[in-house]
């Protein structure tokens, strides 16, 4: 099968130099390369062309009366929208000092008075040819950027629209526990475990949402003083009802700290945080939290699950990635602690696994401490 080729755009080039008869040099040498070639004798008309015109490629001389060929290169890098267009400076032997400033001012290129032709053209069709690599790749960033709202946008819309038949569910799982006969041990044990699974789903669904919108730069975190011993005893309370039905022994070890945090976001990562030790804590097992201040204050949840191996523990705050406890199942994606990982980022914190003393398994938050 024969491909069909890319048809060449032609380049437009600016040629700057005050002296009308160099202007002509350039123009001959480049006749060959049959490139639109624009004329500007002097730096400030060259600049009006460079801002209203889009050039490929700008051949500046060095010195001219007034507005020079620094002058001219400085606004061109100053320009965020054509930074990228390659500028070579045409000098005369011997401008050492205003080569630096050239450079310094983000030339690409410096070819001397006279000019050879087969150097000027070889500079040429290289800078050209590296502009169109930097245009393809803009073009393919702004591409990408353009799929990545659009996956965004349809998170938070599937997120939402989650939400209102996940919120039926549990609250009529939440009226026929209550309305069941007792003596159904069975039935009230499969519905509190139907419940317990919606709960996690909500929570998943919320994190979901959470982690899209903290992908994007104006997602408002809003960082306060926060109480540690209040937020987490509430937080054990909610969990205790849970313990007692799996003997699982709840403690608690937390110093009045105040941290530096956003209150909704910190209160998501303890919740995953105390979700992750339950799901992996043996009936009988235990959990236990600790708040100890070193430089910083640091908020310890331990458990008696399995083991995680030195080799997964950056890797599970990878977004989907969860540690494959039995090697004989498939693994599931996870993201409970790739979100933690975000949300702490996003408040100055920072987490990761910890060797805690008599504990198998130990997560350490760290967080400024409030003043």
């Amino acid at each position: 099968m024969i491909g069909v080729m890319r048809a060449a755009r032609k380049k437009r080039i600016l040629l700057v130099d005050d002296e009308p008869r160099n202007v002509a040099v350039l123009e001959g040498h480049l006749g060959p390369l049959e490139h639109e070639l624009v004329r500007a004798l002097d730096g400030r008309s060259a600049l009006a062309l460079f801002e209203s015109t889009p050039f490929d490629l700008v051949l500046l001389d060095l010195m001219m009366p007034g507005f020079d060929g620094i002058d001219v290169l400085s606004h061109i890098r100053a320009n965020e929208s054509r930074v990228h267009v390659p500028v070579i400076i045409i000098t005369a032997y011997g401008e050492r000092e205003q080569r630096i400033k050239a450079l310094e001012a983000g030339a690409d290129e410096f070819l001397e008075k006279p000019v050879d032709s087969a150097i000027l053209l070889a500079r040429v069709r290289t800078l050209l040819e590296l502009k169109e690599s930097r245009d393809d790749l803009s073009a393919r960033n702004a591409e990408l950027e353009k799929l990545q709202r659009a996956q965004r946008e349809l998170t938070q819309f599937l997120v939402h629209d989650l939400r209102s038949p996940l919120a039926v569910v549990s609250s009529n799982l939440g009226w026929i526990r209550e309305e069941i006969a007792k003596e159904k041990v069975d039935v009230v044990e499969a519905l509190a475990d139907a419940a317990e699974a919606t709960k996690r789903l909500q929570q998943m669904v919320d994190d979901l949402l959470t982690v899209a919108r903290l992908d994007e730069v104006d997602f408002p975190v809003r960082v306060e003083s926060v109480g540690l011993d209040a937020l987490i005893r509430s937080l054990l309370a909610e969990h205790q009802a849970k313990a007692e039905l799996r003997d699982i022994r709840l403690t608690v070890d937390a110093d009045a700290a105040k941290v530096r945090a956003d209150p909704m976001l910190l209160k998501r990562v303890m919740e995953n945080l105390l979700d992750n030790s339950f799901r992996h804590t043996p009936a009988k097992g235990r959990v236990h939290v600790g708040v100890h201040k070193t430089e910083v204050v640091e908020i310890c949840v331990s458990n008696d699950g399995p083991v995680i191996p030195v080799e997964e523990r950056t890797r599970i705050f990878d977004k989907f990635y969860r540690v494959e406890r039995d090697r004989s199942t498939v693994r599931s994606p996870g993201l409970g602690l790739y979100f933690c990982k975000r949300a702490l980022d996003a408040q100055g914190g920072e987490i990761g696994v910890a060797d805690v003393s008599d504990w198998p398994t130990s997560f350490v938050v760290r967080l400024p401490e409030a003043t």
